[in-house]
């Protein structure tokens, strides 16, 4: 998904260069481009859902570091026990104690990649809606503006802008005013 977004940002950048150099356009065409910018993720933060949405996924967040802290705290435990009972232990019950200590490690790990898959899979659950919304709320401008391409200035690609073509704050008027 990552490549296919970079495939896509690649293209995007490629024609809005070929637009701002007037590469294979006719003047005509080049005097009837018209270019804006979003910054898609100020938008969401900005937007009262948005900012709903965020505090959710914190709060979810904090609450999956708690639970990794506590598991954490436990096996830090587990290694003070082990220094002083090692010492003392046969060999057989040092076998032991370290196979208890790697089991709680490994699932440690397994917990960590589990939250962060769910934490993924939640954000995407939320922000979709979210996203499709914003997405209708930018077309619908460009279509009622004539803008010929409206880039997003949070991937990157927007190096400079005049601050006269940027909608972001439009945007999170309308998508406010929208219920």
């Amino acid at each position: 998904m990552e490549f296919t977004k970079q495939v896509i940002t690649s293209a995007v950048v490629l024609v809005a260069g070929l637009a701002v150099a007037g590469l294979g356009l006719p003047s005509t065409a080049w005097s009837q481009t018209k270019i804006a910018v979003v910054d898609l993720q100020l938008a969401l933060a900005s937007t009262q859902e948005g900012k709903v949405a965020k505090d959710k996924l914190e709060s979810m967040t904090k609450k999956k570091q708690k639970e990794l802290d506590d598991k954490v705290g436990a096996i830090k435990k587990m290694e003070d026990e082990m220094q002083k009972q090692m010492p003392l232990m046969s060999e057989a019950g040092k076998k032991d104690m370290l196979e208890k200590y790697r089991k709680e490690m490994m699932a440690l790990q397994e917990m960590y990649v589990s939250n962060q898959t769910e934490l993924a899979k939640e954000k995407a659950k939320i922000l979709e809606p979210l996203l499709k919304k914003m997405s209708a709320i930018v077309q619908d401008l460009a279509l009622s503006g004539g803008y010929t391409l409206i880039l997003d200035k949070a991937d990157g690609t927007v190096l400079y802008n005049d601050p006269a073509v940027d909608l972001t704050s439009e945007v999170i008027k309308r998508y406010n005013a929208k219920k």
